[in-house]
């Protein structure tokens, strides 16, 4: 007698479901910490590079580009020195009162002011704050011709007699080079002066200075010379911008695409 096996299917375990677990919302970005990057970024452009920095930060902000990490390290860098600079020159050698442009002017130029006050104070200087709202600080030795303004801060080696009528001349002809400095930094920042008297400097030396003449050359003890401005200079200069339209042109010919050849040359010679 045989028996009939019958195949029946193996019981089918169904795994327990866990109960899912509630997604948690990630978090909302708060909307005021990026604008207070951004705002922190812009002011950092405005205090390095002037009125034209914080336009360059703000375009590249709203074209979405995002700067790399080392400029903004060094904008930031930059930012920390020129504030520290500039509270040392208001606790040391600030002194209030004075027209709204001279307050401005102090303000502007406080971060090179403090650096330069920095010096002097070290170098063991006289310090005697003018009525102009600038500060002298006499030295020893280590200013370049009679002395040199760096913000609001004349740093010379000429005994400053305050009943004097050459002191008080020279006073006037270093506030206009105070307003210089002003005027360009907030423009382009605190390199941008030095950068345009050394460049105006390299073409007209000395008394031939157009910075020099602004601030008046008697004022500042120097002789008018006759062929003011250089000729010399001139020249150069216009040398030199002949020189480099030259070159661009030249430039933008080498890199001018050749026309692509399109074939009826070889079309001809082959049917002969």
């Amino acid at each position: 007698m045989t028996t009939q096996t019958l195949d029946r299917p193996a019981p089918t375990v169904t795994p327990a479901r866990r109960p899912a677990a509630p997604e948690q919302p990630a978090p909302a970005m708060r909307p005021g910490k990026p604008r207070a990057r951004r705002a922190l970024w812009w002011a950092a452009c405005l205090i390095c590079g002037g009125l034209v920095g914080l336009v360059l930060a703000v375009v590249g902000t709203l074209r979405g580009r995002t700067p790399s990490q080392l400029r903004r390290g060094a904008v930031a860098a930059g930012a920390a020195v020129q504030l520290a600079s500039a509270g040392f020159f208001a606790v040391a050698g600030s002194e209030g009162g004075g027209s709204l442009w001279e307050t401005t002017r102090v303000v502007v130029n406080a971060p090179v002011s403090g650096v330069a006050l920095l010096y002097g104070a070290g170098k063991g200087g006289e310090v005697h704050l003018g009525d102009n709202g600038t500060t002298a600080v006499v030295l020893d030795d280590g200013v370049v011709r009679a002395g040199t303004m760096f913000g609001t801060v004349f740093l010379t080696d000429q005994r400053m007699e305050s009943d004097s009528p050459r002191t008080r001349h020279l006073a006037e002809h270093e506030a206009r080079h105070a307003d210089q400095w002003a005027a360009f930094s907030l423009a382009g920042g605190p390199a941008a002066f030095p950068a345009l008297y050394a460049l105006d400097e390299a073409f007209f030396p000395g008394a031939f200075n157009h910075f020099e003449r602004q601030a008046g050359l008697d004022d500042g003890g120097y002789d008018t010379p006759s062929d003011c401005p250089s000729v010399a200079g001139r020249l150069t200069l216009a040398s030199l911008g002949l020189v480099t339209g030259a070159s661009l042109v030249a430039r933008r010919r080498l890199r001018r695409p050749s026309p692509a050849p399109t074939g009826r040359e070889d079309f001809s010679r082959s049917a002969s």
